[in-house]
C-alpha cells in the first residue's frame, strides 16, 4: 500500500515541503508529472518504497513537467525526480526548454513507457495516414519535451504542426479528460497504461494508432529526436491488437548536492525491495533491478547510487568508463 506520500497541490506546497527537506534530510521530495501520468505512478511508488525501506519519508510533488520541478532542485526544494531519459539529457545540458543546465545525476534507470497517439474508439480514423488537418494538442509550454515527442508522432505520418489544427496546451494531462469528453480535440497524445487512458477507455473507449515502421517513416521521427520503438502486445487500455509504439526509458534523477548517503539509501531501498514496484502498481513491472545500473545511461550516475551498485557487485568497468566519459563531457 502506498503510504506517507505528499501529493503536490501547487508550487507553494512544494516550497514549504522542500524547505523542510533542506533543513534536515528526514524526507525526500520526488518530482513527477501530474496525477494521471505514469511518471506520477512511479514517483508515488518510489515514495512508498523509500518510506517503508529507509529512515526517510518519501513525498511526491506533482507538476506540469520536469522544467517546473527540475529548477527547484537547484534550491533543494526537490531532491529527486522521475523523468524520461531524453528530458534528463536536455535538463543536464540546459537545452530544449530548460533555461539553464541543471547539475543532476542518474540514480537508477527504471522501466520505460510506450507513448503514442490515440483517438476515440468510434472515430472513423484507422491509421496515422488519416490525421492530417485534425485538432491536436501542441507546444506543451510547461514541458517542451512533450511537444517534441508529440511532433515526432505526427512526423511519423509525414506531417508537421502546420499540417494539423494544432491547439496549444500547457501540460500533457491537465485538461486531457475534458479535451476528450467535451470533444475539444480529435487526436490525443499519451502514455500507454496511464491513469487517464485507463479511465477514458473504460468510460468511452479509445484506440491507439500504431506507428508506420517503414524506414522512411521512422527516419522522419528520428529527425525530431532519437526515438526508440518497441512492439506492444494487446491488453493495455486502447490497445486491442499488437502494434509498434515509441518507447521512452524512465530515469530517477537526483541533484548532485543531495547527500551521497541519502541517494545510497534510496537506491538500496529500490533495489532490495524491487518486487514492491509491481505490487504497488502492475504498470511498473518494467522497473526491474537488473536494469538500474547500465553503461547506456545518458547522464552521469550519482556517487550515492554508484556506492550501492559497487556494494551489490553490479558496477562494472564498462560502467565506470562510461561514467568517466560523461563527467569529462560535463567539464
Amino acid at each position: 500500500m502506498i503510504r506517507r506520500i505528499l501529493t503536490g497541490l501547487g508550487l507553494s506546497t512544494a516550497i514549504i515541503a522542500g524547505g523542510t527537506a533542506a533543513m534536515a534530510q528526514s524526507e525526500v521530495i520526488i518530482g513527477a508529472r501530474e496525477s494521471g501520468s505514469t511518471t506520477y505512478v512511479a514517483g508515488a511508488a518510489i515514495a512508498s518504497i523509500v518510506s517503508d525501506g529507509t529512515d526517510l519519508t518519501g513525498k511526491v510533488m506533482s507538476a506540469a513537467g520536469a522544467n517546473v520541478w527540475m529548477p527547484m532542485m537547484d534550491y533543494r526544494e526537490v531532491d529527486m525526480g522521475v523523468v524520461t531519459h531524453y528530458e534528463a539529457w536536455l535538463g543536464w545540458k540546459g537545452q530544449g526548454g530548460f533555461n539553464s543546465a541543471h547539475d543532476i545525476r542518474a540514480v537508477v534507470v527504471g522501466g520505460g513507457i510506450n507513448v503514442g497517439l490515440y483517438v476515440m474508439d468510434d472515430a472513423p480514423i484507422q491509421s496515422r495516414a488519416e490525421i492530417a488537418g485534425l485538432r491536436i494538442a501542441s507546444e506543451y509550454s510547461a514541458s517542451p519535451a512533450i511537444g517534441t515527442y508529440a511532433l515526432a508522432e505526427i512526423a511519423n505520418a509525414g506531417l508537421g504542426w502546420d499540417d494539423m489544427d494544432a491547439i496549444p496546451r500547457a501540460s500533457l494531462y491537465a485538461g486531457q479528460r475534458e479535451d476528450v469528453t467535451e470533444g475539444r480535440l480529435d487526436v490525443f497524445y499519451a502514455s500507454v497504461g496511464s491513469g487517464v487512458t485507463g479511465e477514458l477507455d473504460t468510460t468511452l473507449g479509445i484506440r491507439f494508432l500504431g506507428l508506420d515502421t517503414s524506414d522512411e517513416a521512422l527516419a522522419r521521427m528520428r529527425d525530431v529526436y532519437p526515438a526508440l520503438v518497441t512492439e506492444v502486445e494487446a491488453g493495455p487500455p486502447g490497445i486491442d491488437e499488437p502494434m509498434s509504439l515509441a518507447y521512452l526509458a524512465t530515469y530517477v534523477v537526483g541533484h548532485v548536492n543531495v547527500s551521497e548517503d541519502t541517494v545510497y539509501q534510496v537506491t538500496k531501498a529500490m533495489y532490495e525491495n524491487n518486487a514492491d514496484f509491481t505490487a504497488i502498481n502492475a504498470s511498473l513491472r518494467g522497473w526491474t533491478s537488473d536494469r538500474f545500473a547500465t553503461a547506456d545511461v545518458v547522464i552521469p550516475y550519482h556517487d550515492g547510487a554508484i556506492r550501492y551498485f559497487k556494494e551489490a557487485g553490479i558496477w562494472t568497468d564498462e560502467m565506470q568508463a562510461h561514467q568517466d566519459m560523461l563527467l569529462a563531457e560535463a567539464g
